[in-house]
């Protein structure tokens, strides 16, 4: 991160995401030097969690199931960014 209130400010993400979904990886400060945090994946999350509707602006990465296109199309207007994002699936119908 750019400062500690950064690195504050994403910490403080991480620990709501813990509350709130399930942490797959990372959620920790990285080293004592310099503003850093570990890579941090969480799985089962909902739209209505603070992970999901806020620009976390750090190393976090949310993962949500979707049953089909609709679905990813509606949550993808209802958001209050224009962020990018990504699709992973086998099943390319």
């Amino acid at each position: 991160m750019v400062s500690k209130d950064q690195l504050d400010r994403v910490l403080g993400y991480i620990e709501a995401g813990k509350k709130e979904a399930q942490l797959v990886a990372g959620g920790s400060r990285h080293g004592t030097k310099g503003y850093y945090t570990t890579p941090t994946v969480f799985a089962n999350v909902k739209d209505e969690h603070v992970i999901s509707k806020e620009e976390i602006f750090g190393p976090v990465k949310s993962i949500l199931k979707f049953d089909d296109n609709d679905e990813v199309i509606a949550r993808a207007n209802a958001t209050n960014y224009g962020l990018g994002a990504g699709v992973v699936t086998e099943n390319h119908s």
